[in-house]
């Protein structure tokens, strides 16, 4: 029987079942099938597919149709940088150093009652979204919080604001509070709040906090590192910290893996653990495979590293139902988890700092064990030559407010001068350039198959082009590395100037990806350094 014999029905599903590699290549043999490939269905099935996202919901109010033509908005607002809606937002204030923005929700810390110099409020903004065509942004601010926060996280999905405080010089305890986004009173699918015991004379550097669903990982420098079930009140994972092996950051994989990033260890590697969710009190985990770092010259150490993954709150089950309240709106489209990003940042020293670079990996990279790898009493041994060609470098720093990550893209800022007889006193002689990155190997090969023609910024194939970055940077000069590293790993960048914006000084603004949206926001310190000034926000979305 031919294959167009078939009643359309059975024809799409055939199609649905196939890749979008040979969707494309099945739609070359004739005009027949060409045109049947046009279809809204197939359309909407092919873009997902090399974006790299899973469909929503099948109850969501986004017709299929509305769907490919969002998705289609989406792609071409990032691959192209014409974002056709921008939003300003006043943000005049002063407050604390404390924010975030996941999920539309940008949360931001402010002081304590009484002027002191800690976080005692958090407000919150709903950011301006294209899915449900919000233009305008809606704000309020959350109860004072009886004890001052160190850090917060949020998953507007479940309503949940996390709030970590403690781990000063005089207290005796951390604890984390589980309160709703909405209303700040104690969220009601929370079991309380998680004390974690400490010293008398300890004071916590930082945190790391990551939701994914109901499980919570909290990273407390120089104590431990916890995976805490904050629905049922149990603790899923917990390693003490050792001080001459330490866990300098960590991501989740999906809601069953986890990585530790270990910097002292010779060479640096990236633990990768599974666990049990949901199995009851101290389930443990179970290390899988060890992922080496190159290794570095025996008087060199790598200081610091800072982490930044892909995983998405509320975004990470393809079965979670439509919903819409004050604070979420399910998208009609999800990333896959295998399609996320692990960005490192990593500073060498030989007693002082010097080289830095960042390391760009794909979560699917972590998740495969690849061919060659050693099985070691259960564990397996990833050497550096068998996996740090599939990943992507920069020689540059990565510093707290250097990098947001959404899926598989990530966003940084940089300065370019303007010219001088165009400069205004008031105005400041720096133009702000945004930079995205798309890690996506499909999205890389369609825009290579279509000649680049749809993306005119170009693909950066980054095996000759690292390889002549790194050979002229800091990490070759210093030779801090036993061996050449060049990544393999390609990415489309776009590049744009942002439309109005300018900067008195090269460290004036941030830039936070989320979702369909580009955050810029504007901060300056103030005259006496005391204070974080949030002068406004623009908001870029499709």
């Amino acid at each position: 029987m031919h294959l167009l014999s078939l009643p359309t029905e059975i024809i799409t599903q055939i199609f649905l079942n196939l890749t979008w590699r040979d969707i494309l290549k099945l739609k070359c043999i004739c005009k027949t099938i060409y045109e049947f490939s046009q279809s809204t269905t197939l359309q909407y099935h092919l873009l997902l597919g090399i974006a790299g996202y899973d469909d929503g919901p099948s109850k969501h109010p986004m017709s299929k149709s509305q769907r490919l033509n969002f998705l289609r908005r989406l792609e071409s607002s990032f691959n192209y940088g014409n974002f056709s809606r921008m939003t300003r937002i006043p943000l005049g204030g002063s407050y604390t150093p404390t924010y975030d923005l996941r999920g539309g929700i940008l949360l931001q810390g402010r002081y304590a009652p009484g002027g002191l110099h800690t976080t005692g409020g958090v407000n919150v903004f709903r950011l301006p979204s294209a899915i449900t065509d919000r233009g305008s942004i809606v704000s309020w601010k959350l109860p004072d919080l009886l004890k001052p926060i160190r850090d917060l996280n949020v998953d507007s999905s479940q309503d949940l604001l996390v709030l970590v405080g403690g781990g000063s010089l005089g207290s005796t305890a951390i604890e984390t509070t589980f309160v709703s986004l909405i209303t700040g009173d104690p969220h009601p699918l929370s079991s309380g709040s998680y004390v974690i015991p400490i010293p008398m004379h300890s004071d916590v550097s930082g945190f790391t906090i990551v939701i994914m669903g109901s499980s919570m990982g909290l990273l407390v420098a120089g104590l431990r590192f916890v995976i805490y079930n904050w629905k049922k009140g149990k603790v899923e994972v917990d390693i003490p910290f050792d001080d001459s092996d330490p866990i300098n950051s960590f991501f989740f994989l999906d809601h069953s893996r986890f990585g530790l990033i270990r910097g002292r260890r010779r060479p640096a590697n990236i633990e990768i653990h599974r666990f049990k969710p949901n199995e009851g009190a101290s389930s443990g985990s179970a290390l899988t495979a060890v992922y080496h770092l190159l290794s570095v010259d025996d008087d060199v150490t790598i200081g610091r590293i800072t982490c930044r993954s892909g995983s998405s709150p509320g975004l990470n089950d393809t079965s979670m139902p439509y919903m819409e309240n004050r604070v979420f709106s399910t998208p009609p489209f999800i990333p896959r988890l295998d399609d996320g990003i692990v960005v490192m940042g990593m500073t060498f020293f030989r007693g002082t700092p010097v080289a830095n670079c960042v390391m760009v990996v794909r979560a699917e990279t972590l998740m495969n064990i690849p061919e060659g790898s050693e099985c070691i009493d259960g564990v397996y041994v990833v050497t550096a030559n068998l996996w740090m060609d599939k990943t992507h470098v920069q020689p540059r720093t990565l510093g707290n407010w250097d990098c947001f990550v959404y899926g598989s893209r990530f966003v940084t800022l940089s300065y370019k001068e303007r010219v001088p007889e165009s400069w205004e006193e008031d105005e400041g002689s720096w133009l702000v350039q945004i930079t995205v990155f798309d890690m996506n190997p499909r999205l890389v090969a369609w825009a290579k198959s279509e000649g680049c023609k749809t993306i005119p910024y170009g693909i950066e194939c980054n095996e000759p082009i690292d390889r002549e970055i790194c050979d002229s940077s800091d990490l070759a000069s210093s030779e801090v590395l036993d061996e050449p590293w060049s990544g393999g790993l390609s990415a489309i960048t776009t590049r744009f100037i942002a439309d109005g914006v300018l900067a008195r000084t090269n460290n004036e603004f941030v830039v936070m990806i989320d979702g369909d949206r580009l955050a810029l926001i504007k901060l300056r310190i103030s005259d006496d350094r005391t204070r974080l000034l949030y002068l406004h926000m623009n908001v870029y979305y499709p």
